[in-house]
């Protein structure tokens, strides 16, 4: 199972970079009119391809790997009890995909620069270059350096990276809980590594205004659905503890309850996001009280600035404004 959920994980990875360049090519492409359409694209893509990369062996594992024969084999799970074997594949390709994730990052960005520092200072030394180009090299200021990093590649890679580990936490729940606290530790380990990144391994990225993560809430949306399907047929038809408890019960009454807690939880959902949706009445007020104390103080600044034939702009000692001729 471990090497199995290795090999997964590699080709997960290897499939994603493949995919990268694809991608690309096919949303340029298309040609899009915005920013905006352009970036919502390319997520509607990477989704499509990712949720299919990432999932299917796990999916197979748990719903498949039981009813078909694979090249005439017949590979079914132990006792035709899937749930031990899906944990193990799941905590293979997650906490491989997790390890590989930090270095390339953080660590491989790190290493790229100090390699790139530690060739051009050898360089220097031995006299491979023109004495000026050497003394530069050597006496290379802070600035210098930090031009010399790479660019910051931006926020898409770091959406997808938390959707899809979302999407193991969630969606496979009921077969390895775990992955929620092995979620938590890895971001509470992914902030300090980032905010290292941002800091000493990229250089300083520029600013972009937005007002929400966009595609990737929807995404985040269709997950927190599939994740109720997901779990209850796990729970109703994947494992064996609806037999253990209820040892008389039919395939029909098995089918049936799966059914029921489903719909139960969806309706549930649903309540819970009409319930979530509209902002409190306090945080629409405290909102319009900000917005009409910032209306006046930019009111007030207009108001105090010179005219034309004023003489500049002073403040007294005691910080009062006024217009000096």
């Amino acid at each position: 199972k471990s090497i199995g959920g290795c090999c997964q994980a590699t080709s997960i990875l290897v499939f994603n970079k493949i995919y990268q360049y694809v991608l690309k090519l096919l949303t340029d492409f298309e040609n899009w009119q915005t920013e905006t359409q352009y970036e919502d694209a390319t997520i509607a893509k990477d989704f499509c391809f990712k949720i299919v990369n990432a999932y299917f062996a796990c999916f197979f594992v748990a719903f498949v790997q039981n009813s078909m024969l694979v090249y005439g084999v017949d590979m079914h799970c132990p006792e035709w009890h899937c749930m031990p074997e899906l944990a193990g594949t799941l905590a293979a390709v997650f906490i491989l995909q997790l390890t590989i994730a930090q270095f390339m990052e953080v660590g491989l960005p790190i290493m790229k620069n100090r390699v790139r520092i530690f060739l051009k200072e050898r360089a220097a030394k031995s006299h491979e270059v023109q004495s000026e180009e050497a003394e530069n090299v050597m006496v290379m200021s802070q600035e210098e350096k930090q031009s010399k990093l790479d660019q910051y590649s931006g926020v898409f890679e770091e959406y997808q990276e938390m959707v899809i580990q979302f999407g193991y936490v969630t969606l496979f729940a009921a077969a390895f809980p775990l992955t929620a606290a092995l979620s938590l530790m890895n971001n509470l380990v992914e902030i300090r590594t980032d905010a290292y990144k941002l800091l000493k391994g990229v250089q300083r990225p520029p600013t972009k205004v937005a007002a929400d993560i966009g595609t990737w809430q929807v995404i985040l949306d269709i997950i927190s659905t599939c994740c109720i399907l997901t779990n209850c047929a796990l729970v109703g038809f994947t494992s064996h503890g609806l037999f253990f408890y209820f040892p008389e019960m039919t395939p029909v009454e098995r089918v049936w309850i799966t059914v029921i807690c489903e719909h139960c939880l969806l309706v549930f959902k649903a309540i819970l996001d009409s319930m979530l949706n509209d902002p409190p009445k306090e945080a629409l007020e405290a909102y319009e009280r900000r917005c009409y104390l910032r209306d006046q103080v930019l009111a007030e600044c207009q108001y105090l600035q010179p005219e034309e034939n004023d003489g500049p702009f002073y403040t007294d000692d005691e910080g009062e404004p006024f217009y000096g001729k």
